[in-house]
């Protein structure tokens, strides 16, 4: 059984890393991890690059000035894109 983990960025550049790396070092090894970014305007992209087995996202829309509007994009566009058989929501400040 494969777990699809939807992460929703914004500007969390400070906790991407121990975020991807918490599920990285998960003992179940069946998953895919899709990242969605909301155009941040910190290093998030750049520090979600450095992973190989993230299928990334980015925001082409316009952004609205309603966060959780954008959260919700987020995830519908994430899911959209996954493959599991579970799907799991993930902020990306959590770990």
């Amino acid at each position: 059984m494969k777990a699809s983990i939807l992460i929703a960025n914004y500007n969390n550049e400070n906790f991407i890393e121990d975020c991807i790396n918490s599920l990285l070092h998960q003992t179940y090894k069946n998953i895919e991890i899709i990242f969605f970014d909301d155009r941040s305007s910190d290093n998030s992209l750049d520090k979600v690059k450095k992973y190989e087995k993230i299928k990334l996202i980015t925001n082409t829309k316009e952004k609205k000035e309603f966060g959780c509007y954008n959260q919700i994009n987020s995830y519908r566009e994430a899911f959209n894109k996954s493959s599991g058989d579970i799907i799991f929501f993930l902020d990306s400040d959590d770990y």
